[in-house]
């Protein structure tokens, strides 16, 4: 027993203390976070009726992915596993790439839940932005606000674990009432079923509106929070068994949830707002979408309860990223992908640097005043770039670890895998050319750049096996340079699609076989392996 006057020092792992219940909620309060206030109008935009179809897509592709995970994760039950899987399959390099989109990308996340949660404010409280020439910005007090809020989620994080999870606990049960109430209200009070019926001319169920929807209407963008589940492995109760559970649970309420909600929008929005069509609908005049919907109907109550859930879901959102993204540079820490001081612990067991590393990050970026509408493609199309390798590295560590334990293994994985990365590159694709060529950037330079620092170092990089990552990322920007409705090759979205699935699937089996000869011991940390 540690004596009273021992001076208690930082632990070397994390605390398993995390239960099926806490890491479901996790995931749901990933999942609906600033995207249930945005994306019925943003999809709607894009698709009309048929973003409800567009939302059974993204779901479809999301349960993909999401089922793929859950074979890695109860193979590799650790915190931040993102970076770990890809350098266990691929060594260091590949490893790199996997990690550095998991972690720019969870560090942005809370940044834009803030700036969301401003943004619904302001209708109330108009001191909170000022006019930027080109839309509203942050004023300095707004700025001012944010700060504070990301400085309160970083200290609630630096509390433990335990503390997160009482948060998320709490606020993920509000989460839940709320857009259900909101929905059934919304229905029953406004009742405009014949706008299902209503699409625009050339977009409507057309396949271009719906991929638009799904890239660039926030629909993947919100489905994605699966993976949080994941990202808290290494601090749940028996992850092998409770991390594809949760995983499982979490995202098939919240997809229940946003159906549910983008049919109340769809049929709630007044008919003379459509003259023109879905693809010019506009309904922010009272600080988002759906407050103006509820002051139109009269429904002042309805405007109020989602001002304050205005704060409460992006807020929750962005604090459970908030920890994850640290837990992501912890473990990329600890691999020695990025530098050592990331993997140090504090007393709560917490990786108290990597937290202040993405407050500092996060601030940063708010005076870089981005809007939600803004990033929410390329944020989208760096995740699932970072997602990609799920079915390449499951394939792989069949091969290298047949016999390790697996508490889910997925059925017909020969045939679900290729399919699964087909599936996330035409994600990639659906965000748009310019998201697509932003993420590959953010991707590619910084990935140079490691090898180059490992070489000069005189570490293994294991070049050969995360070359197809350069590949693969060459290959899905050429064809969106060359292909769909702007390009000059034939066949418009339709030929695009064909083009990228053929690409990807010729891509997958050699990314397959580019594996390391055994899976790498670097990446064995905080886990057991059976060869």
């Amino acid at each position: 027993m540690t004596s009273t006057n021992a001076p208690a020092t930082p632990p070397d792992t994390l605390r398993r203390s995390l239960g099926l219940r806490s890491l479901t909620l996790a995931v749901v309060t990933s999942t609906i976070g600033s995207g249930w206030l945005f994306a019925p109008l943003y999809a709607a935009r894009f698709a009309g009726p048929a973003s409800l179809l567009a939302w059974l897509v993204g779901g479809v592709m999301a349960f993909g992915l999401a089922l793929v995970f859950a074979e890695l994760g109860s193979l590799v039950p650790s915190s931040g596993a993102l970076a770990q899987i890809p350098l266990l399959s691929h060594g260091r390099w590949a490893g790199f790439i996997g990690g550095w989109c998991a972690w720019i990308a969870y560090l942005t996340l809370p940044t834009i839940e803030v700036l969301a949660m401003v943004q619904y404010l302001s209708s109330s409280l108009p001191w909170l932005t000022a006019d930027g020439g080109q839309g509203q910005v942050l004023s300095a007090t707004g700025l001012g606000v944010a700060v504070v809020l990301l400085v309160l989620m970083t200290w609630i994080n630096l509390a433990g674990v335990s503390w997160l999870a009482r948060w998320i606990d709490g606020l993920t049960s509000w989460k839940l009432v709320v857009p259900l109430l909101v929905s059934l209200t919304l229905m029953l009070t406004a009742g405009h079923w014949s706008n299902l019926s209503l699409h625009d001319a050339g977009q409507g169920a057309e396949l271009a509106g719906v991929v638009s929807a799904i890239g660039g209407g926030g629909i993947l963008f919100s489905l994605l929070g699966f993976r949080t589940a994941m990202d808290l492995a290494g601090e749940a109760r028996n992850p092998q068994r409770n991390v594809p559970i949760a995983m499982g649970l979490g995202l098939g309420i919240s997809l229940a949830i946003y159906l549910l909600l983008q049919l109340s929008f769809l049929v709630a929005v007044p008919p003379q707002a459509l003259s023109q069509g879905w693809a010019v609908l506009q309904l922010s005049n009272h600080g988002g979408p759906l407050v103006a919907i509820a002051m139109g109907l009269g429904l002042g109550w309805v405007a109020t309860l989602l001002l304050s859930d205005a704060v409460i879901s992006p807020g929750a959102t962005a604090m459970t990223y908030m920890g994850v993204s640290a837990r992501v540079a912890w473990m990329m820490g600890r691999l020695e992908l990025l530098p050592e001081a990331l993997a140090r612990l504090n007393r709560q067991a917490v990786p108290a640097v990597a937290l202040l590393w993405s407050l500092g990050i996060g601030v940063v970026m708010l005076l870089g005043g981005p809007s939600w509408q803004r990033v929410v493609s390329f944020l989208t199309a760096t995740l699932v770039i970072a997602l990609a390798v799920g079915p390449v590295s499951l394939m792989a560590l069949r091969h290298q670890l047949p016999r390790a334990p697996r508490a889910f293994r997925l059925p017909m994985a020969e045939l679900l895998c290729p399919l699964t990365f087909m599936a996330a590159s035409w994600a990639v694709q659906w965000c748009g050319r310019s998201a697509l060529e932003g993420a590959i950037g953010l991707v590619v330079v910084p990935a140079l750049l490691f090898g180059w620092q490992q070489r000069q170092r005189r570490r293994t990089l294991h070049a050969g096996c995360g070359s197809w990552w350069f590949a693969y990322l060459g290959g899905l920007l050429l064809i969106a340079e060359l292909s769909g409705a702007q390009g000059p090759l034939p066949g418009g979205d339709a030929g695009q699609l064909l083009i990228t699935a053929a690409f990807a699937l010729v891509i997958f089996p050699i990314a397959v076989r580019a594996r390391l000869p055994r899976a790498s011991s670097e990446a064995q940390v905080g886990v057991e392996l059976t060869p």
